[in-house]
């Protein structure tokens, strides 16, 4: 059996390509992390049970380009 642990967002815009992520820790919090906005801080959100599949596909104008599991 597996988890969702870490997603990987991608965007390509005006000042070039950019990589962001969600982590997920194993309670179920979900967490932010953009290093050129918000430096070493990571930003909590909720817990994956409040996030429908659809929401997890993005975030603002990034897409979903990986996904990371680990086995439970």
């Amino acid at each position: 059996m597996y988890r969702v642990c870490g997603i990987v967002y991608h965007a390509d815009d005006a000042a070039g390509k950019h990589f962001v992520c969600r982590f997920i820790d194993k309670s179920g919090g979900v967490y932010f992390h953009d290093g050129a906005k918000y430096k070493d801080q990571v930003v909590y959100y909720d817990n994956i049970v409040n996030f429908p599949p659809k929401k997890l596909q993005t975030v603002d104008k990034y897409v979903m380009k990986m996904v990371i599991y680990t086995r439970l």
